[in-house]
């Protein structure tokens, strides 16, 4: 089992969390695990500063700076039945307003 923690995670089927993890099994997400806002230590946990989404996200949007990155996202999980996948990550966001800015980036997850 791989345990991938984050400073967010915005995926398919589970809620926003801030400052949690999400547990992978077999390449597969089987859970979201809220920490409450800490993350501790756990063994073999990897941390990546930025916001876990789901790779469609990477595959499917055509940002531009000022988007507000929360809603598209969740637009995208709406009409796409293809996520649930694989892993993104997203990261040079302004993640006081949730806007995407000129040095923002997704890079695909592995």
């Amino acid at each position: 089992m791989r345990k991938i923690a984050a400073n967010y995670i915005l995926l398919p089927g589970f809620e926003f969390v801030k400052n949690g993890y999400v547990v992978l099994k077999g390449g597969k997400v089987v859970d979201v695990v809220n920490t409450g806002g800490e993350i501790r230590e756990i063994p073999c946990l990897e941390f990546y500063g930025g916001m876990i989404v789901d790779d469609c996200v990477r595959q499917h949007i055509q940002w531009v700076p000022g988007d507000p990155i929360r809603e598209k996202i969740l637009q995208l999980y709406r009409e796409n039945g293809a996520c649930g996948n694989s892993l993104a990550l997203i990261q040079g966001v302004d993640f006081t307003r949730f806007i995407w800015m000129p040095e923002s980036r997704i890079v695909y997850l592995r």
